[in-house]
């Protein structure tokens, strides 16, 4: 068999258990155990709710509107990584193992119309939801149950990608023998959880597997995951309606296999999207060009951390305010100068060039972005006038300031869409926050309210198909968050249904009309589960500045403690977020007014908050990618600004 050199594991399978959130999981003695055995995925989410939107974005990278657990109304035309991983050149093969399907049961035909045939459930089949699987008799075949992984382990045929679901009672989701016309218990753990420990302890024994002696080929990385969080119904006592998933879509997820190192955890966020870059990565796939394209993966499986290194200084001689951008690959930072003018220098990664005098007097908030064509400086101005000049590398700078805005106090820009737009991000002097994108022609549209306020510092981020305003809460020092979403595919409408309907219906092209803080998903004990923890939320607190960058699928966050100095920091790579058509709410009693929050940032957390030791900021700081780098440029004691670099 071809492979490519990059490679680090040859098989992977992935088995997917249902709805549990991951501390419930973590309280079976079993599942603890695997997680101690390979690399536990503490920050790992489902992308959707109910269970088959996730099975969905799994093998799809998309969720192709699919916002229920009812088959799609016709089968979906998108392409999978299975598409990808028959394209390969390196002759890839694919299987999809489902507990309990009998074959002999749904024959290929040109007009097969899949079904259930219980405890096999085809919404834990994604493979049975788009055509050109169920149309081609050769990938429909591809499709076998248990037996048919014993006979490939047997025969040596275990194919690359590996797909396992268990049937309805042995992934957890029903008590064993019984259908959901039977009374099933009211707390989805631990008794569900036991129930599914108890299956998967006895299928890895059968394969003797994690060990020496394991029947799968050498170099298989095994992914134990679960498609989404469901909680008991304890855990918020007002909700009647089964389907109003009301907390973090946080679920457990470990990689076992003789690659991997026992007892290691990743704390980045990463959810289904990752999985699918990962195998990607792995075996040189490409991309679906969806949710896949700029998620982050497991680097940790090729030796890879994120790191950031030790401050080093420059000879940028700037304290008030600066800003950064990568322009014609280098790093353009423009200052405040001694004299009250804006001083520009260049930095190619290596060396500084001579600051120039942009003749520009400001002593305001700085803000910059570049295109594909062009660098964009925003700054607001000694009369609190908001202005914009811009940079390219025939004519320089252009000459003359055009003011956009006046009674202005901070401002944040970003690129997006392959950075051929701008968005700008300002704030008035009484908190408001207003935003205004670029058309395709690169003219600026009129401003729009985005909703909410702040007379703290603000900052533009971006990841993937999204992007997130970050802002101070002034009362309580708390980092606030919303997202705006661009991509088409992560835009789902759905009529009523028995499982979901409008409630979950996500917008493109406008801000969220929720916020909310930047924060990291814990546990704790509730006297109402005895038995499990529940979610807590730890919101993170800052002062200003703050600074944003994007590297590898990781939006890095830095800014200063509230009562010190020394530079803190967070990541958020949850990728495929959507934004919410309507406010989020989890009363059912406003189903119709309100969103249901399901695959939104209501869902997904934030890393662990950690210092960058030796950097403490005065008054600024901004950041850019540069390369595969991130470089932060801050004010620090020494009078000149300093720099970070952080990379993998």
């Amino acid at each position: 068999m071809n492979s490519n050199s990059n490679r680090v594991f040859d098989h992977v399978l992935v088995i997917m258990f249902e709805n549990q959130y991951r501390s419930y999981v973590m309280e079976n003695q079993y599942f603890n155990g695997l997680a101690q055995q390979g690399i536990d995925m503490a920050n790992y989410f489902g992308v959707m709710h109910p269970s088959q939107t996730n099975y969905i974005s799994s093998i799809a990278a998309e969720l192709c509107n699919m916002t229920d657990d009812n088959p799609p109304p016709s089968l979906l035309p998108q392409q999978t990584i299975i598409d990808l991983i028959e394209a390969s050149p390196y002759n890839l093969d694919w299987r999809a193992y489902m507990d309990s399907y009998i074959p002999q049961n749904q024959p290929w035909s040109p007009t097969l119309a899949p079904t259930n045939d219980y405890p096999y459930d085809i919404k834990h089949n994604p493979f049975s939801s788009f055509e050109n699987i169920v149309r081609d008799e050769k990938r429909w075949n591809k499709i076998q149950n248990e037996a048919t992984l014993y006979s490939d382990l047997l025969n040596g045929t275990l194919p690359a990608y590996s797909w396992f679901t268990p049937n309805m009672w042995n992934d957890g989701h029903y008590l064993n023998g019984t259908t959901d016309k039977d009374p099933q218990p009211v707390e989805r753990a631990p008794v569900l959880v036991d129930q599914a420990a108890t299956w998967l302890e006895g299928f890895f024994a059968s394969l003797k597997f994690p060990g020496p002696d394991s029947h799968l080929p050498p170099n298989t990385l095994v992914v134990v995951t679960f498609d989404e969080a469901d909680f008991e119904a304890l855990y918020d006592p007002a909700s009647k309606f089964k389907y109003f998933y009301d907390g973090p879509n946080q679920i457990y997820t470990v990689l076992l296999g003789d690659m991997i190192q026992p007892g290691g955890v990743a704390y980045e966020g990463y959810n289904h999207y990752s999985l699918i870059k990962t195998i990607e990565q792995n075996f040189g796939l490409g991309s679906l060009e969806k949710n896949d394209k700029h998620a982050n993966w497991f680097r940790f499986l090729w030796d890879e951390t994120f790191v950031w290194e030790a401050p080093e200084e420059t000879p940028l001689n700037g304290q008030a305010n600066v800003a950064c951008a990568t322009f014609a690959d280098a790093v353009y930072a423009v200052y405040d100068s001694e004299d009250g003018n804006l001083t520009c220098a260049t930095f190619d990664g290596y060396d500084w060039s001579s600051p120039s005098d942009l003749g520009i007097p400001s002593q305001g908030d700085l803000a910059m972005a570049s295109t594909n064509n062009n660098l964009s400086l925003a700054f607001v101005n000694d009369q609190a006038k908001l202005a914009l000049v811009n940079y390219n590398l025939e004519s320089g700078w252009s000459p003359t300031p055009k003011v956009i805005e006046k009674g202005i106090s901070k401002v944040s820009m970003i690129s997006f869409n392959d950075d051929s737009q701008l968005m700008i991000v300002y704030s008035t002097q009484e908190g408001k926050l207003m935003s205004s994108i670029t058309n395709s022609a690169g003219a600026w549209q009129p401003p729009v309210n985005v909703g909410f306020s702040s007379t703290g510092d603000i900052q533009l981020g971006s990841l993937g198909t999204s992007l997130f305003l970050i802002f101070q809460d002034m009362t309580n020092n708390q980092m606030m968050v919303c997202s705006y979403n661009l991509a088409p595919f992560n835009v789902v409408t759905l009529e009523k249904s028995p499982y979901n309907g409008p409630q979950s219906n996500t917008t493109i092209n406008q801000w969220s009309p929720n916020v909310y803080p930047v924060a990291h998903f814990s546990t704790a004990a509730y006297a109402g589960t005895p038995n499990e923890n529940e979610p807590v939320t730890e919101p993170y607190t800052g002062a200003g500045p703050l600074a944003c960058a994007t590297l590898d699928g990781v939006m890095h966050l830095v800014h200063p403690g509230v009562s010190n100095s020394l530079m803190l920091t967070e990541s958020f790579s949850i990728h495929g977020l959507m934004t919410p058509e309507k406010p989020i709410s989890y009363d059912p009693g406003q189903a119709s007014t309100t969103n249901s929050g399901y695959g939104t940032l209501v869902q997904a957390g934030w890393s662990e908050q950690s210092a960058i030791h030796g950097a403490n900021v005065k008054n600024t700081a901004a950041m850019c990618q540069l390369d595969d780098e991130l470089i932060i440029l801050f004010g620090s004691s020494g009078g000149n600004l300093s720099l970070i670099r952080g990379g993998y």
